[in-house]
C-alpha cells in the first residue's frame, strides 16, 4: 500500500480529482483485499469523502460559470 497523500493544497480540476478518487477507490479495493485494520480503511474513507466533496463543488463551480455565460 503507498501512504496517504495530502492533495488538499493542489489545485485540481473536474478531471483531476475524477482521477483522484478512482486511484483511492482502487486504493480501498486493495486495502481490503489485503485484509487491512479499520483505521487504514478509515483514513481512506475519509480521503474518498473529501475528494468527493470538493469534485462536488468544482462541479458546481463549472456549472454556474457555463450558466452565468449563456
Amino acid at each position: 500500500m503507498h501512504a496517504a497523500r495530502d492533495t488538499r493544497a493542489v489545485r485540481h480540476t473536474v478531471e483531476t480529482l475524477t482521477e483522484e478518487i478512482g486511484r483511492i477507490v482502487a486504493e480501498r479495493q486493495e486495502l481490503r483485499a489485503a485484509g487491512a485494520g479499520q483505521a487504514e480503511l478509515e483514513e481512506n474513507r475519509r480521503r474518498l469523502a473529501d475528494a468527493q466533496n470538493r469534485l462536488s463543488h468544482l462541479l458546481i463551480e463549472r456549472h454556474l460559470r457555463h450558466a452565468g455565460a449563456a
